[in-house]
């Protein structure tokens, strides 16, 4: 199959076969390239912050929120209509309010939410706050082995609080370090104790596990003196509040006789805790002492709107705290899979939800809620694409220059196309040609390098970070862009994604394209007989 003469000609001029690369060609090439790839890069790291957050604050905040707006006791009813809606996946009460937090000399007022701890009704993904929230100790010849709490150890006198209340009052949960014995040389793959369940009402202490046989063990409590026998075929034993419950681990290297392990157990926090309510009784001179509480766990929520300083109790807590008894402020709502994906979906069931439990009740969506910061996400992807744009007319500019220069340099060799019968639209089509081919190959390139530079994100992000941000910059920078966390989606997985690449190579080849556009028209208006005296 034969070209177009001028797409014949357009390709030899780029790349001349005496040449083995055309500087001018390469550097229009990949200097498309390099805009393209800016381009993909900025807006798809834009959308997967979009994407992060958006997952963030439906792990904090649900689908969407009941509101009530006039007070009652009698919530449990329209909870069970709810929960019988059709589009309604799972529904938790709340109370919600501030408390004065003391230990010692320090203070938090935290932002508070009295929830129920029962994972039917879960809306909000407690344990996986808990376990980002963990936090370890540093000991010498020995191992921080504290479980990580669940919503299970909620209690009435039990609290979980964000990490940040916990440094500024100094307080931690329960936590439980295992002694490494100097003298034992078995390997890492042996058979060890773990311990399963460290509740917050468990006390100080120090424990032993010795082996007797290879299938008895004995637990004692060094502070009391009391001891119980265990096989290992009964499990681990639970003595029930207050006892850590320990958990062998079979290894490669079963337990052996006199195999001794050695435990610290440390007691939770415990601070006190003030309402306004309380504020107000002491005003009048009432005796109202401080309800002390214990710390049962530490959380961290991804979402940073959430609020820093946070913390999570029982509802019974929150209505003794403000005197509000048998009330709620509200419900969180998980939707079901295939309303959730769809926004407008959502916003429907949540409008007709409203209708259907009447007065008094309002029904939010996350996206509404939270409408002003996802504006403010929009408008910044907006002005990236405004700032981005340009790198392409920059590009476009440099071609436009560069083709112009080749007419210049050729104007004979027009002259003489023209002069042997080559019309004046297929002649200016060579230098057209010449950008479309620069743009189709810069796209290319320029969607490699993005895909590339997606690939290796981490390596290049940790790299960039660190050496304009410095080692205390990189952990600013991660609190509110995480990139090492991002999910972001490729052109084969995501449409979004894929649009976002076809829309920028497709930006890149018009751009190229219609570069070439002012020289074809300069070679179309040459005259052959003065084309060909020229110099």
């Amino acid at each position: 199959m034969k070209l177009p003469w001028p797409l014949y000609l357009a390709w030899k001029q780029l790349f001349p076969s005496q040449k083995k690369v055309s500087f001018f060609s390469l550097l229009a090439i990949v200097g498309v390239a390099l805009g393209v790839n800016v381009m993909i890069v900025v807006i798809i790291f834009m959308q997967g912050f979009q994407n992060k957050f958006r997952n963030d604050i439906i792990d904090a905040q649900g689908h969407g929120r009941v509101i009530q707006w006039k007070p009652s006791s009698n919530w449990q009813k329209q909870q069970k209509k709810i929960e019988e809606y059709s589009s309604i996946d799972s529904v938790m009460p709340y109370l919600q309010g501030q408390l004065l937090l003391q230990k010692g000399d320090y203070h938090s007022i935290p932002f508070s939410m009295g929830i129920k701890p029962d994972r039917e009704s879960l809306v909000l993904d407690i344990d996986s706050f808990l376990t980002g929230g963990a936090m370890k100790m540093d000991a010498h010849d020995a191992e921080d082995i504290t479980p990580v709490p669940t919503i299970d150890t909620l209690e009435d006198d039990v609290i979980f609080v964000s990490s940040q209340v916990a440094k500024r009052l100094g307080v931690r949960p329960p936590s439980v370090i295992r002694f490494y014995d100097v003298n034992n040389s078995r390997s890492s793959v042996s058979s060890t104790i773990s311990v399963s369940r460290l509740d917050p009402f468990v006390e100080s202490g120090e424990w032993e596990v010795e082996f007797k046989s290879e299938q008895k063990y004995r637990v004692r409590d060094i502070s009391t003196g009391d001891e119980i026998e265990c096989l290992l075929s009964d499990g681990p034993i639970d003595r029930g509040i207050g006892f850590p419950i320990f958990k062998p681990v079979i290894g490669n290297e079963i337990f052996r006789k006199g195999d001794l392990f050695k435990f610290h157990v440390f007691k939770g926090s415990t601070v006190e805790a003030f309402s306004p309510s309380m504020i107000e009784k002491i005003k009048a001179d009432e005796m109202i002492p401080p309800r002390e509480v214990r710390v049962g766990g530490i959380f961290e929520v991804p979402w940073q709107g959430f609020h820093t300083e946070a913390l999570f109790s029982t509802i019974r807590f929150m209505q003794d705290m403000r005197g509000d008894e048998g009330r709620i402020d509200g419900f969180y709502l998980r939707a079901i899979k295939s309303v959730a994906s769809n926004e407008r979906e959502l916003a429907k069931s949540c409008q007709a939800l409203e209708e259907f439990l009447g007065d008094g009740w309002g029904v939010v969506p996350w996206f509404v809620e939270n409408a002003w910061f996802f504006d403010l996400l929009k408008f910044e992807e907006y002005l990236m694409i405004l700032i981005m744009v340009p790198i392409g007319l920059v590009a476009a500019f440099a071609i436009a220059i560069a083709l112009m220069t080749s007419v210049l340099r050729k104007i004979r060799e027009i002259g003489l196309l023209i002069a042997m019968g080559g019309g004046r639209f297929s002649v200016g089509a060579v230098f057209c040609l010449q950008g479309f081919i620069i743009g189709i190959m810069g796209a290319v390139l320029g969607c490699g390098f993005a895909l590339i530079f997606m690939y290796y994100r981490d390596e290049l992000m940790s790299f960039i970070v660190k050496n304009i941000a410095g080692e205390d910059g990189q952990a600013g920078v991660s609190q509110f862009y995480d990139f090492y966390s991002l999910e972001i989606y490729y052109p084969w997985e995501s449409v979004g994604s894929f649009h976002t690449f076809l829309s920028f190579a497709f930006f890149a080849v018009l751009v190229s394209t219609l570069a070439g556009l002012l020289p074809a028209w300069r070679a179309t208006r040459l005259k052959p007989a003065d084309a060909l005296r020229g110099e």
